[in-house]
Formats: C-alpha cells, sequence, structure tokens
C-alpha cells in the first residue's frame, strides 16, 4: 500500500509539474499563436492573389428578370465553343504566317481604359471585365487582357482613336489583333429599354465575341476601287495619281486592304466591305446594254450592298451624267445636282472660303443632328471645330422618290431634316453630313442658277442607310445596316488637302471608313438578364436569391468552430 507520506510527496511532484507547465505554457501559447496568425495572413495573401488571378470563385449570381435564372460570372459553353470554334484558328494560322515571316507570334488583346480595381468597383463595367478575364483565362495562350488608365496615360491608346480628334474614355473597351482594333462604350454591353434609366439585360459575351471576330479575320476587310469606267483616280497606265497617294493610304490606315476592281469582268472580293468609284466617266452596265454572256454591273452592286457593306460615290462638276448608275443611285437618295440642260453645279461661296474670297474652295457646314453628324461628333465637341473643305465642288440632291421628313429636336440633338424611302419593305434614309451655309450660290456655264436659304443648303457629303433586323432569339433582335456615302469634291481627297493639319478632311474620311464599316455579329448567345428592381412576385424573388451555396458558405464555417470548441472544451474537462 501507497503510504501517506508517498501520496503528499507526488501530490507535491504533481503540483510542482503544473506550476512550471504554468509558467513555460504562456511562451508556447504566445509562438502558436504568432505562428498560426502569421499562417493565416500569408494564407489569405497567398490565396487572393492566386485566386483573384486564376479566378477561383463561386458564382452565386443568380438572377431572375425576362430571360430566366442565368450566372453573371460564369462564361458560358456557347461562348467558349464559338471562340474555340472560329476565333482560334484564325489566331493560330495568322501566327504560323508571321512565323514563316520570322515574325514573333502575337495574342488578341482586350483593353480597358482605366484601372481593374476602379472597374469592378463599379456594377456596369465590372461584367465586362470578368467576361474578358474569363475569357482570358479559358485562353491564355491567345488572349490577354490589359488595364490602362487613360487619364494618367493618354498617350498609350493614341492609336487607338478613329481621328484625331477622337476621344476615349474610361468606360471604353478596346479589342485589338495586329492592326485591327475596335472600340465600344460600356453601353453597348448592354440592353435598355426606351422608357427606363437602368439596363434590363447584359450581353457582353455577345458584344465581345463580335469584337473578337471582327478582328481576328486572317484577310483585313477589303476596300475596292473600280477601275473600269474612267475614274480620274488612275493616270493614263492603269497606277493612282501620285496627287491622290494619301487618300490610297488613310484606306489602309483605317484598316482596309486596297484593292483595284474590274466591276465588269471580275467578281467582288467575298471580304470586300467597301467599294468607292472615284469620279467615274463612262457608266455602269445594266441589264439593258448587256451583250451575251454579260453581267450587269449594277446587278453587282446591287446585291452586294444587300449583304450589309458600303458603297463610296464620288463626283465633281465635271462628271458625266451617267444614266445606269444615277438611276440606281437614286434609289439609295443620291442625285447629283443639274439645271434643265443637265449642265452640274459649280458652288462657290465667297464668304465662308479659304481661297480669298474667289468662293472655289467652300468652307463645309457640319450637320449637327442625325446619322451624318455621328461621324463628325467627336471633331464638333471642340470649342472651334476644324475647317472640312470642299474644292471645285458640285452638289448632292435628294432624289425625287423620297420624302423630306422633320425629325423635332431632343434635349441633346437639334431639329434635322432628312430624307426617307419605303417600298416592298426596304427603309432607306439619306442625311446630311456636309451642306453649304446659306451665303452659298450655284452656278452654270459660268452663271449663278441658285442661291442657298437655310431651308435649302447645298449638300457637299450624305450618307445614305439600309437598315435591317436580324433576329438573334426570341427577345432580341441585331441591326445591320447598309450605307452609300456621296462626295461632291475630288479635291477633298487631294494630297495637298488630306495632309493639312490646318484641315480637318483626313479625320472626316477616317470616320466615314471605320464607321461604315459592319464587323461580324455574334448570334446565339444568350443574353443575361439583371436583377429585377421593383419585387413584383416575393416568391420569385426569394428563389432568384437563395442559394443552397450560400447557405453552405454561410453557416459551415461558424459550425465546425463550434463543433472544434466544444470537443476541445469537454476533453480539456475530463483530462
Amino acid at each position: 500500500m501507497i503510504n501517506k507520506q508517498e501520496k503528499a510527496d507526488n501530490s507535491q511532484l504533481s503540483a510542482d509539474s503544473e506550476a512550471i507547465y504554468i509558467r513555460k505554457s504562456p511562451k508556447k501559447l504566445t509562438v502558436i499563436t504568432a505562428v498560426v496568425l502569421l499562417a493565416v495572413v500569408v494564407f489569405n495573401i497567398l490565396f487572393s492573389v492566386i485566386g483573384d488571378r486564376q479566378m477561383f470563385y463561386i458564382d452565386l449570381s443568380q438572377t431572375l428578370y425576362k430571360s430566366g435564372k442565368t450566372n453573371m460570372y460564369t462564361l458560358s459553353d456557347d461562348c467558349k465553343d464559338m471562340i474555340a470554334d472560329r476565333v482560334i484558328p484564325m489566331i493560330d494560322q495568322t501566327n504560323e504566317e508571321r512565323a514563316a515571316r520570322g515574325e514573333d507570334p502575337i495574342k488578341l488583346n482586350i483593353v480597358f481604359c482605366s484601372d481593374r480595381d476602379v472597374l469592378e468597383d463599379n456594377e456596369l463595367t465590372r461584367y465586362v471585365s470578368y467576361t474578358a478575364r474569363a475569357i482570358a483565362k479559358r485562353f491564355p495562350d491567345h488572349v490577354s487582357v490589359q488595364y490602362i488608365d487613360i487619364s494618367t496615360n493618354p498617350s498609350s491608346v493614341q492609336k487607338y482613336k478613329v481621328n484625331s480628334a477622337a476621344t476615349l474614355y474610361n468606360s471604353d473597351v478596346i479589342v485589338e489583333f495586329g492592326s485591327e482594333y475596335l472600340v465600344q462604350g460600356v453601353n453597348s454591353f448592354y440592353y435598355t429599354e426606351s422608357t427606363a434609366d437602368k439596363p434590363w439585360a447584359y450581353n457582353g459575351e455577345q458584344r465581345l465575341t463580335a469584337m473578337i471576330m471582327s478582328v481576328t479575320r486572317v484577310e483585313s476587310p477589303i476596300c475596292c476601287i473600280t477601275s473600269n469606267h474612267g475614274e480620274s483616280l488612275f493616270d493614263g497606265n492603269g497606277n493612282v495619281k501620285e496627287e491622290y497617294s494619301t487618300f490610297i493610304s488613310l484606306i489602309e490606315s483605317a484598316g482596309y486592304t486596297v484593292q483595284i476592281l474590274d466591276l465588269e469582268n471580275e467578281d467582288i472580293p467575298e471580304n470586300c466591305r467597301m467599294i468607292i468609284t472615284f469620279d467615274p466617266s463612262e457608266d455602269y452596265k445594266a441589264f439593258g446594254e448587256l451583250d451575251e454572256g454579260e453581267v450587269s454591273e449594277i446587278e453587282k452592286l446591287d446585291k452586294y450592298l444587300d449583304q450589309s457593306k458600303s458603297f463610296f460615290f464620288i463626283c465633281n462638276p465635271d462628271t458625266p451624267k451617267l444614266p445606269s448608275l444615277e438611276e440606281y443611285l437614286e434609289e439609295w437618295g443620291v442625285s447629283v445636282n443639274r439645271d434643265e440642260n443637265s449642265e452640274n453645279y459649280v458652288i462657290e461661296d465667297q464668304i465662308n472660303c479659304t481661297n480669298g474670297g474667289v468662293g472655289s474652295v467652300v468652307v463645309g457646314n457640319y450637320a449637327t443632328a442625325g446619322l451624318g453628324a455621328t461621324l463628325t461628333e467627336d471633331m464638333r465637341k471642340s470649342a472651334y471645330p476644324t475647317k472640312v473643305i470642299f474644292g471645285n465642288s458640285t452638289a448632292i440632291a435628294p432624289a425625287d422618290n423620297y420624302v423630306r421628313r422633320y425629325a423635332a429636336a431632343t434635349e441633346t440633338t437639334d431639329e434635322y431634316v432628312y430624307y426617307s424611302y419605303y417600298k416592298n419593305g426596304v427603309v432607306r434614309t439619306m442625311l446630311d453630313i456636309f451642306t453649304t451655309y446659306n451665303t452659298a450660290s450655284a452656278l452654270t456655264n459660268g452663271e449663278v442658277y441658285e442661291i442657298a436659304t437655310d431651308s435649302n443648303l447645298f449638300k457637299l457629303m450624305t450618307i445614305s442607310q439600309e437598315t435591317k433586323q436580324l433576329q438573334e432569339t426570341n427577345l432580341t433582335s441585331v441591326t445591320k445596316s447598309s450605307y452609300v456615302l456621296a462626295l461632291a469634291s475630288t479635291e477633298f481627297l487631294t494630297n495637298e488637302v488630306l495632309d493639312s493639319k490646318s484641315y480637318g478632311n483626313t479625320d472626316v474620311l477616317l470616320s466615314a471608313l471605320r464607321n461604315t464599316g459592319n464587323e461580324t455579329v455574334a448570334t446565339n448567345l444568350s443574353l443575361k438578364g439583371l436583377y429585377v428592381y421593383e419585387i413584383k412576385d416575393e416568391a420569385a424573388y426569394k428563389d432568384c436569391n437563395t442559394s443552397a451555396w450560400l447557405y453552405c458558405l454561410v453557416l459551415i464555417p461558424p459550425v465546425l468552430v463550434f463543433s472544434a470548441g466544444v470537443v476541445i472544451t469537454i476533453r480539456r474537462k475530463y483530462r
């Protein structure tokens, strides 16, 4: 048996050991606590950095609004498949061609014009940023995302401006591949009803994919210049005259590959988005003038414009009457001003001119509203818009079969006149880009034939549009357009004018070329509905905003901590 003394000694020994443990344990606990806290901090930093870079997240953004439930931050399988099938092969092919030339491979770049934390702090720009990053994560070898703060580094995006007067905003999104690029404002990534202030659906996948498909075509879009109608652009050997070399360079600067086209004997290339006829002296061939086996040039042009493409007609007072071509142009609202003897107008303005009161180099009057005004919007924002000049100019008139209409003024636009045509389901409108001032006169055979008035200004440059609605989903459709531009002055395009920093002709030309080139449309990608702004069905709203994942993330951590605490407490008590 253990005697009382041994028990006392054991008790004393136990007490001494416990005292030693108590004295030492705070140091151990302090070290352990510090190590655990440091490990938690390091783990959080690493997980945050790696998780953010690799986009580790659970998308809980199920929403319910018109289009049904959807996840806002998750890239859809349709989007992944479309890029994989139609974009990645083109990027690979381009890089194979570059490698064969000894050039380095390139990626498709999605460029945002602000810091990422700023963009993702805003709901509208956050969705676009996440979509772009999701695309780059899925295709890391082909797509990259860049964030540039243009407020502190504006020169970094200078190459993305349509013209020197264009403005890029912090919310703009740029998609670039090689020399091709497109710029879109954040509003274009959303659907907004005309009667609502807030967007109701997000179509960022569709818009970004469309931009990506447009800029990754293996070949640049083609601009064809017709050569078989005695066009004054060419010399006697079929080469472009030196005085118009800058004009050709600017077409290329707008992203086109220039190709000369014999429209009578050649087919229009499949990737042609713009055809230019520069001051022709011979008419287009129509049905009544064809020999056996010949194809109507007018029919070729009509089928081409039926595919949402663009045509640019350039003339001057010396351009002869071209019955077949002009009859077709009248279907687009374009008619060349002539007197009763079919003599072309010569426009003069001795007040608004740049050649010392002679009046033959007319200063253009900007259209301030309507479609034509959108081409010069950036230029007109300046306190003193750059002069745009028209030397040796005739005038464009609205075709007789077009009806003069008025668009009422709004809070942001002036009242303006336009001309419209409707027949057999075809809707076309013709609008001004530039007119004369009311100080101009029209001369024929050296005599004044007509004087401009405020209600009848001579048209120097116009744009006609035919719009078509293409159904995408049961809820949405996309509008695609064909354009016909008409310019009444060939001197507008000479090197002397386009190379001058004093005039805005270059900016007008670049804007017209870029903005009338249609981009690819990515159909069959569903839009994503945003949250309801008014709770009309409490049950639906509740379903919309609850999730098993949400309950798991909210409840599991505290339950685990509580359970661990209970276990530790019980073990300590009964140890």
